[in-house]
């Protein structure tokens, strides 16, 4: 099953727009499976995203309690959804 984080948005690996998104993505990607190899529960909110995949929306509680999802926003490793451009590769959002 694949699945989409709600209120977030992660740099993109696949289809990055620039190579610092990609690095970004990875980082991103390795923190999230740091955080979730402690422990975690799916919370499925029932909706599913617009993309062909359809992914379920979902919500990734940590053991502690933390949402992953903030985390990797307060870490600079996502940004809210919806977005406001792509912070990774637009100057304007360097340093940020």
């Amino acid at each position: 099953m694949k699945w989409r984080l709600l209120d977030i948005d992660t740099p993109e690996t696949f289809e990055a727009a620039c190579g610092r998104e990609k690095e970004m993505g990875e980082k991103a990607k390795l923190r999230l499976q740091s955080l979730m190899s402690k422990g975690y529960r799916l919370v499925d909110s029932g909706g599913k995203d617009r993309t062909s995949d359809r992914r379920a929306l979902v919500r990734v509680v940590l053991s502690d309690g933390r949402d992953a999802g903030r985390i990797l926003v307060k870490e600079g490793l996502a940004q809210p959804w919806p977005n406001k451009g792509n912070r990774w590769c637009d100057a304007r959002w360097r340093g940020n």
